[in-house]
């Protein structure tokens, strides 16, 4: 069964010297750029739920033997084969915030009507408004198309008649004549013939997008499972809870000739599989005993599609920050913008120039040092090192939006299985799946800046045959996995788009050897590597990298079955050897369970 939320928000561009535009091309690299001028968004009630509830399909993965069978009768009696999970009143209020909070940031003033109250943030506090606004009244449980027919007749009945109103007053040959001091006057006075606030009116002035977030589907899992890896060091049993949610974001665009809303553009966000977990001392079969297990992961899958959406809608430059280059140096430069727009950390921009009109990309800098810029006519500025590429004074710097596979070679060597002497392993050829994260980022911390979190899981072929001796036994090998975490720094040399990448990872893997009698061996080893790469910028979203590591053997448990099926187990004595690999990577946006260790956005009421 589907299960979805929607709701409508009302949104714009920033324009000025941090700005949106749709035409670039028209731009200069001079000191003509334009200047920055706040705007507003303005939401518009809270996030509705198609259905407040979510089921969940109960996959058992503990299941052993007659334990299969047991367990599935008393699961199908108590009908516990489906968890389902109400969402009350008070977490869609938290998840609206949330949402929004990441889709729209406090670079936009934020007008937020709801049925009994008018709230306004701005960059420096918020305020209760004593006026209302229409309510719109679509309802739950709809499908897409219908949504979106209600979307667009409530804009144009409601919002739309205000706005072209409040058009004509600046409009208006007496509006364009008055001292500017009049001028206010003039729009609180017809404001009150539309039974607005002037703030309101003010607010709904410098408005020109809607957007309506629909989400079809929020799918997802319960799992009860046996601890691997390094989960093993926790707890021996786990369960999990996973989910993801696809928000459709549709934009409609004020057209003031027209007078009405028209449709701009989708957008398709993803939240990623994000994934909660619970460790356990044994199996436990209780739906409410996961409530709070349940509640962590839904707020993670909204707050991961609300990142996801934010970043898919910058890459409109109609929603990206734009801002000319200042103080140039051959390392860094300076732009006026700071906290008031939500820069993070390690942000990416990337630099053009203009030639006869034409946009020409020069390479791309990284926010290091983020100015609070809260105060009215803030002259402070944010501090950018340039990773790739030149800069000069008043090139045009954009908003950049902002995940791997490699191929490895391990040497893994056996000496000694379950106490007797041993010889083999040998090379692994491994192909590695890696998502690395920039802290700084994420975290928005000048602490943390370049250092970067990797969680990896591989899968690998090859290998030697391992000979034990004493056993008279020779096995060959079948397969390699191995999952992990590390942690490395980036060292950029100069501005050439090149880092040297001293890091270590921490990992399990699960060797698998099969004789030609069939009988086994298996291994489990925690590997600790420490390891020094280099990374090779191409573009923000494009790097080519490479490393080489000595691996060491943490600890390690074994299991030697023979063919009369008599088992011996112990330990695996390995030595280490050097792996080495050469990879590329392409950031694809989708957060998913990181969403966890992403901060709140940079705020001006939190930072000093």
């Amino acid at each position: 069964m589907k299960k979805a939320l929607f709701t409508l928000t009302i949104y714009l561009a920033l324009t000025g010297n941090v700005f949106a535009v749709e035409n670039t091309g028209t731009l200069t690299s001079d000191i003509t750029q334009k200047k920055y001028e706040r705007k507003t968004a303005v939401s518009i009630g809270e996030l509705e739920f198609q259905k407040t509830f979510i089921r969940l399909p109960v996959i058992d993965n503990t299941k052993r033997g007659a334990a299969n069978v047991i367990t599935s009768i008393i699961r199908s009696v108590t009908g516990n084969t489906v968890y389902t999970y109400p969402i009350t009143d008070a977490q869609i209020e938290e998840l609206t915030r949330t949402f929004y909070k990441y889709v729209i940031t406090q670079r936009f003033d934020r007008l937020i009507i709801l049925p009994d109250q008018v709230i306004l943030m701005t960059k420096t506090g918020e305020a209760t408004l004593n006026v209302q606004l229409p309510q719109p009244s679509i309802p739950q449980g709809i499908g897409l198309n219908e949504y979106i027919s209600k979307v667009e007749r409530y804009l144009n009945s409601n919002i739309a008649p205000i706005m072209k109103k409040l058009m004509e007053i600046t409009l208006d040959q007496r509006y364009r004549e008055l001292p500017e001091q009049e001028k206010a006057t003039f729009i609180t006075q017809k404001a009150k013939e539309l039974g607005l606030t002037a703030e309101v009116a003010e607010k709904l002035m410098n408005s020109g997008f809607a957007f309506a977030t629909y989400i079809p589907t929020i799918e997802g899992a319960f799992s009860l499972n046996i601890s691997q890896g390094l989960e093993k060091l926790t707890a021996p049993y786990n369960a999990k809870i996973s989910l993801q949610a696809k928000p459709i974001l549709l934009v409609y665009k004020f057209d003031g000739d027209k007078g009405k809303f028209t449709f701009y553009k989708e957008i398709r966000g993803d939240s990623g599989a994000t994934i909660e977990s619970k460790p356990l001392k044994a199996p436990i079969y209780n739906q409410a005993f996961y409530r709070d297990l349940f509640n962590k992961t839904l707020f993670t899958t909204v707050k991961a599609a609300a990142i996801n959406t934010g970043m898919k809608l910058k890459e409109d430059d109609n929603f990206a920050i734009f801002t000319p280059a200042e103080e140039v140096e051959d390392k860094t430069f300076k732009a006026k913008i700071g906290v008031a727009e939500a820069i993070r950390i390690d942000a990416p921009f990337d630099i053009y120039e203009f030639e006869n009109g034409k946009k020409v990309y020069k390479g791309f800098g990284k926010a290091r040092e983020v100015a609070y810029n809260c105060e009215i006519n803030s002259t402070n500025k944010t501090k950018f090192d340039i990773i790739k590429g030149k800069a000069e004074e008043y090139d045009l710097l954009r908003e950049h939006p902002w995940s791997l596979s490699f191929l490895q070679i391990k040497r893994y060597p056996v000496t000694e299985v379950a106490g007797y002497t041993a010889d083999g392993g040998g090379n692994w050829g491994t192909m590695r799946v890696t998502i690395d994260a920039d802290l700084g980022y994420i975290r928005n911390s000048e602490l943390l800046s370049e250092w970067w979190l990797r969680l990896f899981a591989g899968a690998g072929s090859g290998g030697d045959d391992i000979t034990i001796p004493a056993l008279g036994a020779t096995i060959s090998p079948d397969s390699y996995i191995e999952g992990g975490v590390g942690i490395y720094k980036r060292i950029y040399l100069g501005t050439t788009g090149l880092a040297v990448t001293p890091g270590i990872d921490l990992s399990y893997r699960y060797l698998q050897f099969t004789g030609t009698g069939g009988d086994k061996l298996t291994i489990g080893a925690v590997t600790t590597t420490p390891y020094v790469g280099v990374v090779y910028n191409i573009s923000a979203n494009f790097e080519i990298n490479g490393e080489i590591g000595y691996p060491v053997n943490v600890s390690s448990d074994t299991t030697y079955t023979d063919i009369w099926g008599i088992q011996y187990t112990g330990t695996a004595q390995t030595e280490g050897g050097i792996n080495f690999f050469i990879g590329a990577s392409y950031h694809f946006g989708i957060v998913g369970s990181l969403s966890k260790l992403y901060s709140e956005p940079p705020s001006c009421r939190r930072t000093k």
